[in-house]
């Protein structure tokens, strides 16, 4: 008996050594993928070594929650993308939404209540055609410039008929009460645009890096006469997007990291603590989870294809309802 009880543990210990190995060879394939795909070149060994752990510790992390998924035990996935190699700490650093700027020159248009207005239990502005492709903002802290022309995108395909793609580098470059890459505020690009206009992309690509204004008057295409800002509850943001289109929110989201489906849901987002500007592209229901669906400019291969649904009617989650807004054009 005492025999067969030592073979038995050597077999458990050799099989756990073999399934070891089996997941080190898996994670240096997926490696050698990932840095393809993002184009990782790292400076030494010393720091590949270092980033490889990280992304060993990522890994864990994704087979953990969707085993956890594939049990009905949470409500969306993860998988792997271009922050695999960060630890949470340094994700979390380079979130750049500013909730507390405001424009001092610019009052909001007054909100009208929507109380009249039966909105419909799904929208959808991205099939409607009111909503560019996914951008991609890079290792730039600008999320405040692509969340503010995709609400402007939305707002002046609603007054012209016409999808535009604005342009993110304008933006960062001449809203100087912005700090580019650093930070800003949507309602303070708003201003800006009130007194100045924005010209399209094509005609001022983004760059990824802050630069020199180079305001061209006759490459202008609208400007607004004003924004609303919407009020603080999901009942209201609901309303405003269906009736009026995309909107532009700041949300925390601090624990995006490594989603890759689903119905975002977690109890440890802030509903005050904004880091990043998005957009509320529509809302829906899905296997009886309500949920937003928010528009992201991380590129498509973050999240689902560019995009998160975030749950809907959970006390304000991630602070989706702490600061939405849209401008009038």
């Amino acid at each position: 008996m005492e025999c067969k009880r030592k073979i038995t543990m050597r077999f458990l210990v050799v099989l756990a050594s073999v399934i070891l190995a089996i997941n080190a060879a898996n994670d240096v394939e997926l490696w050698q993928e990932f840095k393809q795909k993002f184009g990782r070149d790292y400076r030494n060994l010393r720091e590949e070594k270092v980033r490889f752990s990280t992304f060993q510790s990522n890994l864990r992390t994704i087979e953990e929650h969707n085993e956890k998924y594939n049990n009905g035990e949470v409500s969306y996935y993860m998988g792997v993308n271009q922050f695999t190699d960060l630890s949470p700490e340094e994700y979390r650093s380079m979130l750049n939404y500013s909730a507390s700027l405001r424009p001092v020159h610019s009052e909001p248009i007054v909100w009208h209540n929507l109380s009249n207005v039966q909105a419909p239990e799904y929208v959808n502005w991205v099939e409607q055609g009111r909503v560019t492709p996914v951008k991609n903002q890079g290792n730039c802290g600008s999320c405040w410039a692509f969340s503010t022309t995709g609400a402007m995108e939305g707002a002046y395909a609603r007054k012209t008929g016409n999808l535009v793609s604005f342009s993110e580098q304008f933006l960062m470059d001449c809203s100087t009460d912005n700090a580019g890459c650093d930070g800003g505020n949507m309602v303070v690009a708003y201003g800006y645009i009130k007194a100045n206009g924005i010209e399209r992309e094509d005609d001022y690509p983004y760059e990824e890096k802050n630069g020199w204004c180079r305001y061209s008057d006759g490459s202008i295409v609208t400007r607004i006469s004003g924004y609303v800002i919407v009020p603080q509850d999901e009942n209201s943001v609901k309303d405003a997007v269906a009736s009026v289109g995309p909107i532009a929110a700041g949300i925390d989201a601090g624990h995006f990291q490594n989603y890759a489906g689903g119905v975002f849901e977690t109890s440890e987002c802030s509903s005050t603590e904004l880091n990043h500007g998005v957009l509320i592209a529509g809302y829906g229901t899905e296997n009886g989870k309500d949920y937003w669906l928010i528009k992201n400019s991380w590129a498509s291969w973050w999240g689902d294809n560019g995009y998160v649904k975030m749950a809907r009617n959970r006390n304000n989650l991630c602070g989706v309802a702490t600061d939405p807004s849209y401008p009038v054009v």
